[in-house]
C-alpha cells in the first residue's frame, strides 16, 4: 500500500463525518496519528456501533445485565491481529466494579495500528449501558507491526 493510501485512512474529516450518526468527534493528534471519540447509552440486548475507523473497522457492543458482547468488524481486505489484555477479557467479573477494556488493533498491510479504550457505566434504572470510548490510530514504526500497548 502506498503512502498516499495509508494516510487516507488517517483523516479526521473522514473519522468525524462518516461517525456523525454514532455522535463521534476527531482530530489529528500531533504525530500525524488520529484520535476518535464517541459516547452512546447503549439499552440492553441490543448492538450498537460504537466507534467507526472509516475503512479500518467498526466497533460494536451488546450490553447485557452482567456480561458484554464486543465485536470489532474489518472494514476492508485487510488482516488485522486484535488484542486484548486479561484484564479486558473478565473486567465485569470484578468484585470492585468494571473495568477499562483495552483493544489493540495491529493492521500489518497498511502499517497502522488502532490503540481502543472504552469505558462503560450500567444504567441500571434505565436498563442500558453508557459507553465512552476512544481510539487512536497511528503508523506502526518502520510500517511494520507495532508491539501492544498504548501508544509511546
Amino acid at each position: 500500500m502506498d503512502r498516499a493510501a495509508a494516510e487516507a485512512f488517517l483523516s479526521p474529516d473522514a473519522a468525524a463525518s462518516e461517525g456523525a450518526a454514532l455522535g463521534q468527534l476527531a482530530c489529528s493528534l500531533d504525530d500525524g496519528g488520529l484520535l476518535i471519540t464517541a459516547s452512546r447509552l447503549v439499552e440492553f440486548g441490543a448492538r450498537a456501533a460504537i466507534l467507526l475507523a472509516p475503512g479500518l473497522f467498526r466497533l460494536d457492543f451488546t450490553p447485557q445485565e452482567e456480561t458484554l458482547g464486543l465485536y470489532p468488524r474489518v472494514l476492508g481486505a485487510w488482516e488485522v491481529d486484535w488484542r486484548a489484555g486479561e484484564e479486558s477479557w473478565d473486567g465485569y467479573r470484578d468484585p470492585s466494579g468494571p473495568k477499562p477494556i483495552e483493544l489493540i488493533g495491529i493492521f500489518p498491510q497498511l502499517g497502522l495500528r488502532a490503540w481502543i479504550h472504552v469505558l462503560s457505566f450500567t444504567e441500571r434504572d434505565a436498563l442500558a449501558t453508557h459507553f465512552v470510548a476512544k481510539a487512536e490510530i497511528r503508523k506502526s514504526p518502520g510500517g511494520a507491526a507495532a508491539p501492544p500497548g498504548p501508544p509511546a
